[in-house]
């Protein structure tokens, strides 16, 4: 890609995940999902992770992907070409943990099919275990970090672009801490259905704060996976459950305090031991 800047990478990184409880590929739900390249000796493959939930029930699933005709080195521009199939055609895994709201799709078989049956490439810009945050730079975590989330709250997309929607917010708890005993912490940030699965950044380009002053450069991990938030229900009552992916308007009885509950990235390696014939 011509342009290094993390902050540029970032659009191509997310794809929007459109879902169909039935065969007719009647779009009804709509989440995130981050490419990433799962390693093992000398093998790479990729997928796409997001959410259990955003899958489960699924007959059908929608991607939109940008167009590289270059060997992957670059994207065109545009609004990218919508790969649909149902879950039934390509393998999905989820994390062997019933409490830890992680899936993936296998990108192998749809890149192979937009390839060999359709005529053109996905674009694939993965994500990696050397994107998740170093034991050294966890410790290195303030107790307070900013944080950027990508994804598509309510569906949303630039859709002449196939861009993403970029969010800031701050971790509400220490991420060297364990919110309520899991592996995951609180990010006050907006909160909105489609959002599941996204991918929630620690992002710096030009300088940071540390324990012993001022870094300069660039710094950049996966630290988590948004998929709940909390509401406040009408009798005052503060409740955590997983964010909506249905994009039918719903008559509300509670309201999105916008505090997300993200899983720790680590626990994305965790999915490899499920990939079949790995």
């Amino acid at each position: 890609m011509t342009n290094s800047r993390i902050s540029h990478q970032l659009r191509y990184m997310t794809v929007r995940v459109l879902t169909s409880k039935n065969q007719t590929i009647n779009w009804t739900g709509a989440g995130t999902g981050f490419l990433y390249c799962f390693a093992k000796d000398d093998k790479t493959t990729p997928w796409l992770v997001t959410n259990k939930h955003v899958v489960d029930g699924a007959a059908a699933i929608g991607l939109t992907f940008h167009v590289t005709t270059d060997n992957n080195k670059t994207p065109l521009h545009g609004s990218g070409r919508l790969i649909s199939f149902f879950s039934n055609q390509v393998p999905i895994i989820r994390h062997p943990d019933p409490n830890v709201d992680l899936a993936a799709i296998a990108i192998a078989p749809i890149i192979n099919h937009a390839i060999n049956k359709e005529g053109w490439r996905p674009f694939i810009k993965c994500l990696a275990k050397s994107s998740l945050p170093s034991e050294q730079m966890i410790g290195d975590f303030s107790a307070l970090e900013d944080v950027v989330m990508v994804g598509y709250p309510t569906g949303l997309v630039d859709a002449v672009n196939n861009f993403p929607i970029v969010r800031r917010g701050i971790t509400s708890t220490p991420y060297t801490a364990n919110y309520q005993g899991k592996r995951e912490f609180l990010a006050d940030i907006p909160v909105y259905g489609g959002s599941s699965g996204s991918p929630i950044f620690v992002m710096n380009e030009g300088s940071w704060s540390t324990s012993s002053g001022l870094a300069m450069g660039t710094r950049f991990a996966l630290i988590g996976i948004l998929y709940a938030g909390h509401t406040e229900t009408m009798n005052g009552q503060i409740v955590a459950e997983p964010v909506p992916t249905s994009l039918a308007p719903v008559a509300k009885v509670t309201h999105i305090i916008n505090l997300g509950l993200c899983i720790k990235s680590a626990l994305i390696e965790d999915l490899a031991a499920q990939i079949p014939d790995w």
